[in-house]
């Protein structure tokens, strides 16, 4: 075969995968599409609904019994349930890259609880007697999830492709986005229990080894990707590391925000 030939093929080959490229973006720019009209369409039902509502009740129903009318108006759907966040979690996780998707998978990792005084004018009184617990259940809100739209059929990440019910799988997009989780409790602290970040160097890489050992990756990064790179948070640290096969090397470790700055390096089989 000639050079030009050879050079020919290569660009065949190039051209192919930019093509694949954007049949990919295409696709993801379809679904961003079709979830904008969904939740559009959501809401119009929604305006339209008050709208025929607000007409309708020319004349003022005579009210039922309070606890009746409660009852009836749950069964129908027609009350929606208000809740009060009583505090915000603040974890050595800030961002999704990285994060376990089980508390087991990195035990050393730590979490603040912080009550708010707008609920309690005295929070310390509501946690007496908390510490003589070891864990606690934690019921919460995915408050940073959009709310903007949830199908019934999901893709997880770790299925390949495989669509499934959205209540089969740890998705925060669903109707009502609230998460359950058992936290070990460490202490008590000015009102507010604590679960405490990282303490020690040995922590951050007993860390930093339990969340890679799980490989945090996902199913297209680890199986089309060529790109081995993988960046993460934990703590206050961005953690830099490349996949090998079988293995994988932590190339760098920085504070958060800081560059050009080198402090642990690792393997981990």
């Amino acid at each position: 075969m000639s050079p030009q030939c050879e050079c020919c093929g290569e660009n065949i080959t190039k051209l192919n995968q930019q093509v694949s490229v954007m049949r990919t973006e295409i696709k993801n720019l379809r679904q961003m599409l079709d979830s904008s009209v969904r939740a559009h369409r959501k809401q119009l039902a929604a305006v339209q609904a008050v709208v025929s509502k607000a007409g309708s009740c020319e004349e003022e129903p005579r009210p039922s019994p309070p606890s009746s009318s409660a009852h009836v108006a749950l069964e129908q759907g027609e009350t929606l349930i208000q809740t009060t966040p009583i505090g915000f979690i603040i974890s050595c996780f800030s961002v999704k890259n990285g994060t376990p998707r089980q508390p087991n998978i990195c035990s050393p990792s730590r979490a603040e609880l912080r009550i708010q005084r707008s609920v309690f004018n005295n929070p310390e009184h509501a946690l007496l007697g908390l510490d003589r617990y070891s864990h606690v259940w934690i019921i919460f809100l995915f408050h940073k999830n959009g709310h903007l739209s949830y199908k019934a059929k999901v893709k997880p990440p770790r299925l390949n492709g495989q669509r499934v019910g959205v209540y089969s799988t740890r998705s925060p997009h669903r109707p009502n986005a609230v998460g359950l989780t058992l936290a070990r409790l460490d202490k008590i602290e000015d009102g507010r229990p604590r679960f405490k970040f990282l303490h020690s160097s040995d922590e951050a890489v007993a860390a930093i080894r339990g969340v890679l050992s799980a490989d945090p990756r996902s199913v297209y990064r680890r199986t089309r990707c060529r790109d081995k790179l993988f960046f993460f948070t934990i703590d206050t640290a961005d953690i830099t590391c490349w996949f090998g096969h079988g293995f994988v090397e932590v190339l760098q470790v920085r504070p958060v925000g800081k560059k050009n700055e080198l402090s642990i390096h690792l393997n981990t089989a």
